[in-house]
């Protein structure tokens, strides 16, 4: 096998597990604001429906900001706010990890493109 179509199953990986890592997250998020909606209803519906997706839409951003300027902490809800905040910080490894992922991906390509 010649090394552009190694360079190509790689990179193919690497796609396929970023989509499924992103998928099983979003998964997580929706259980997360199923349960808002559950728990806090007066809440989430005042909140929007916040809901996080595959698509920009406002109902994804309205989830987004409300992780990120960590509105779950007015909830008066310890055992839900844990793990809205496990959530948010799950948010930034896995960011973490696919940029760096993706950086060890493409220095790997450069590397052997310019060997070959």
């Amino acid at each position: 096998m010649d090394s552009d179509k190694i360079l190509g199953l790689i990179a193919l990986g690497w796609l396929v597990g970023a989509v499924l890592l992103l998928a099983r997250f979003v998964r997580r998020g929706r259980a997360l604001a199923a349960a808002l909606g559950n728990q806090h209803p007066e809440t989430y519906e005042a909140l929007g429906r916040p809901q996080p997706g595959y698509l920009q839409s406002v109902r994804r951003s309205r989830f987004a900001r409300f992780v990120a300027s960590r509105e779950y902490e007015n909830l008066g809800d310890p055992a839900l706010s844990a793990e809205f905040e496990d959530y948010r910080k799950a948010e930034a490894r896995l960011l973490l990890f696919l940029l760096a992922s993706l950086g060890i991906v493409a220095l790997f390509v450069l590397v052997v493109r310019h060997v070959a």
